[in-house]
């Protein structure tokens, strides 16, 4: 029972609702009570200085969950495994397990000075987190958290802010959420993580009223990591999107694309709590290229990008993704590392299969020109490593291994360019389907004979 998750990535008014369920020792009514609201005024900032004539400048607000409608939430969970040992030891764990009983620990390793909280749950219904506020080690009156609402499958709860140290020193306000579901014959709670606040702020861009929102990269991450943390920008009829329906994210960068054109994006300033405070955007006046991805292999095919994913190769703040395009893309003069993408081709219709890939090429795309990039003439290659170094980050290949050794065989698919592909897609009859092909893997002998055949799995 008390064994840690494993994984294998309108004003709020503070109130509470009772509904009976069967729950906490015997059957009792649940409640559920609403999380306190963030700061509404977040103080002076310091850093700021007087933005460029043309820059657009959103100031940052602080927007927490707090169970309510207008929430908006990530729709992002993260589970970490964790040290059967260290609940045990831990002195916060200690101090919780003299309080209650019947108790699941739950780790996030992003949280530092509290990395290990517990679930109470009885019947299949959890009743209480118990999480380290202020990260003493000890338990404290306000450390034991109601659920906030209900989910399908079990509750969420939502803490309330607290300060959480950032890389390089210094603390930042932060909030959590976790999702505790209970799924068919599971005896034990599922629980996941996730960020429980955002930051928002509203101009006017081209004339139109815009809002941008700036997401924490983990539940206990920054909001300021270019390539970690992530952001929306709505405009027009996007500004009115309403809270829990879809809003599109991208990866924090630099240098942005927004209907056909791109900004140099800044942030600037930060709040006594940690939290920066304001978002520069200024349109990039860099000389254009463009850069077309070209897909080849033993006949003839036509291509189309449905999504690519571009970094900076040497701007190391540059993360851009661009859209479907049978031609070139538009880029600012620069050198980009083709990180993911997603690719349709076909003999005769571009549209007949569908390919994944990463670790793509560089493609210096300069001013005036069209930079081509061929992928594809994908051949298999395999790496050999002993199994109990699987799941080593210091694992070595090998091409001989003593007699009795496991040996766990990585077979990819790697194309000209040292792309490797991912998921093979062909389109099904009901349009708009596609089927997953998986490749198949052979292995023979020297004298030819077969000794494995298995279909290469995805995941």
């Amino acid at each position: 029972m008390n064994k840690p998750l494993r994984v294998t990535v309108v004003p709020i008014l503070y109130a509470a609702l009772a509904i009976f369920l069967p729950g906490c020792g015997r059957p009792a009514s649940t409640t559920f009570v609403a999380a306190p609201p963030g700061p509404a005024d977040l103080g002076p900032a310091t850093g700021l200085s007087t933005p460029p004539p043309a820059a657009v400048v959103f100031d940052l607000k602080y927007r927490a969950q707090t169970g309510g409608a207008d929430d908006i939430p990530y729709n992002a969970f993260y589970g970490y495994g964790g040290s059967d040992a260290e609940t045990r030891t831990d002195p916060f764990l200690q101090h919780v397990r003299k309080q209650a009983s019947s108790l699941y620990y739950v780790c996030n390793f992003a949280l530092t000075g509290r990395k290990w909280a517990a679930v109470e749950y009885h019947h299949r219904q959890a009743c209480a987190l118990y999480f380290d506020l202020n990260a003493d080690g000890k338990l404290s009156e306000n450390e034991r958290i109601l659920p906030t609402r209900k989910t399908d499958q079990g509750v969420e709860f939502i803490t309330p802010d607290f300060m959480q140290p950032v890389e390089g020193g210094g603390q930042t306000l932060c909030r959590v959420l976790l999702r505790v579901n209970f799924y068919p014959g599971n005896s034990e709670p599922n629980c996941m993580w996730s960020p429980a606040a955002l930051l928002e702020g509203a101009a006017t861009l081209n004339g139109r009223p815009a809002r941008f929102l700036l997401y924490a990269s983990t539940p206990g991450g920054g909001f300021d990591q270019y390539g970690h943390a992530s952001y929306s920008l709505l405009q027009g009829d996007q500004f009115k999107t309403l809270p829990g329906g879809y809003v599109r994210r991208d990866t924090l960068s630099s240098l942005i694309a927004s209907e056909g054109q791109f900004y140099n994006l800044t942030l600037q300033g930060r709040y006594s709590n940690g939290l920066p405070a304001r978002v520069l955007l200024a349109k990039d006046t860099s000389l254009t290229g463009a850069l077309a991805v070209k897909l080849v292999g033993s006949n003839a095919l036509q291509a189309t990008f449905s999504s690519l994913d571009l970094r900076g190769a040497t701007d190391r703040t540059i993360f851009l993704r661009v859209g479907a395009s049978k031609g070139g893309v538009t880029l600012p003069d620069g050198v980009y590392v083709l990180d993911n993408g997603l690719i349709s081709y076909g003999a005769s219709n571009p549209q007949d299969w569908e390919v994944s890939f990463t670790g793509g090429p560089w493609a210096d795309v300069k001013a005036g020109q069209v930079i081509e990039q061929a992928l594809g003439r994908p051949t298999l290659k395999v790496r050999a490593f002993n199994e109990r170094d699987r799941y080593s980050s210091n694992r070595a290949e090998s091409a001989s291994f003593k007699q009795g050794t496991q040996i766990y065989l990585e077979p990819r698919i790697v194309g000209q360019a040292n792309e490797v592909f991912g998921r093979f897609r062909q389109s099904a009859a009901a349009r708009g389907q596609k089927t997953d092909r998986p490749p198949r893997i052979s292995i023979t002998g020297p004298d030819g004979k077969q000794l494995l055949s298995k279909v290469m799995e995805y995941g």
